[in-house]
């Protein structure tokens, strides 16, 4: 709700600005009259179209005012990372509005927890840096990045210094330090670009090309024990991610009685250690349908971007036992999720 707030604020305090009430004649005028139809494309919900047209006025008219501008389509088209960086120009632009920066700020302080944050040094410090594949820009204007969670590059180039290079990973919210310094290309041979392909501070052999990022869907085993009673059955199934956090399930219960089992399950961070919550409904089949009810605290802990321990802490109460059956029991669950 408060990123929401802060693409509003951001949106209609960039579009007045634009709007100067006696513009001067040249390229400003042409900027101004894009940024306009620009946020009657906004209004319209045609953000890919707006990002555009935005883009055109900045090239035409280099103010600070239109990043925002930017910033609020790259964040409307879910481009978390452009938005951000967008954002990160407008505040350090020495012609941005103190009072629309900390609309700025906050909506940067928002999208930080969903992307990663590279903090970059370049000498010489002239040079043109380049995050991915956007565009090169002045290394003081790439000082502070925002790339989306997983793998990145940044380049660094300049006339008559090798190009040089950086690869590595960052999750959402976590911030790291690219280091990169250019040396003298080589007075006898062709010129060639320096690329270092190692994560941070790790000496290795060259990385290999990225894994694609995991899918939506993931499949699970889980061991439910009923210590007091020496039983338990596996819930074997499959979930899909309705959020970044949020995940629908479904399994089959497989034990001394069988049924089936649909729930949700809530993470509250990420990263290797995420907590979580689960609620559903687990249907036996013993002489009848038997109806109950889960809820469960746990801990997945991620092995790697595919895999993770789950461990769950949880309290079943069923709503139509058998005669001489407990309703509430207490089933701890233990066991692997991966994800496809």
């Amino acid at each position: 709700m408060r990123t929401l707030a802060c693409i509003a604020a951001l949106a209609a305090a960039a579009a007045p600005a634009a709007a100067d009430p006696t513009p001067p004649a040249g390229d400003k005028v042409d900027a101004q009259s894009l940024v306009l139809s620009g946020v009657k494309l906004i209004n319209a919900h045609d953000y890919l179209g707006a990002l555009a047209v935005f883009k055109d006025a900045y090239a035409r008219f280099p103010s600070a005012k239109i990043l925002l501008n930017i910033g609020t389509a790259e964040r409307l088209l879910g481009r978390n990372a452009d938005a951000a960086n967008a954002y990160q120009r407008y505040i350090d632009a020495p012609d941005a509005d103190p009072t629309k920066a900390a609309s700025a700020r906050s909506a940067l302080a928002d999208l930080d927890k969903l992307v990663g944050h590279l903090d970059i040094t370049v000498t010489p410090a002239d040079a043109e840096v380049q995050v991915g594949d956007d565009e090169w820009l002045p290394a003081a204007t790439w000082k502070q990045a925002r790339v989306e969670p997983g793998p990145f590059t940044v380049r660094a180039r300049k006339t008559g210094l090798q190009t040089a290079a950086k690869s590595a990973s960052v999750e959402a919210g976590q911030h790291a330090a690219v280091a990169l310094e250019l040396v003298p290309v080589p007075q006898d041979g062709p010129i060639a670009a320096h690329v270092e392909t190692r994560p941070l501070g790790v000496v290795t052999e060259p990385a290999p090309a990225p894994e694609p990022p995991p899918s939506r869907f993931a499949a699970f085993a889980l061991a439910h024990l009923d210590f007091p009673h020496t039983g338990a059955a596996a819930f074997v199934g499959a979930s899909v991610n309705a959020t970044d956090l949020l995940a629908i399930q479904v399994a089959a219960i497989i034990g001394p009685t069988s049924g089936g089992f649909v729930g949700a399950k809530l993470a509250f961070l990420h990263g290797t250690l995420q907590p979580t919550v689960e609620g559903g409904f687990p249907v036996f089949v013993s002489d009848g349908l038997r109806f109950g009810l889960r809820g469960a605290a746990g801990l997945d802990i991620k092995l790697t971007r595919r895999l993770a321990i789950v461990v769950e802490v949880g309290v079943e109460h069923y709503l139509n036992t058998q005669m001489n059956i407990v309703s509430t029991l207490f089933i701890p669950a233990v066991g692997l999720s991966g994800r496809l």
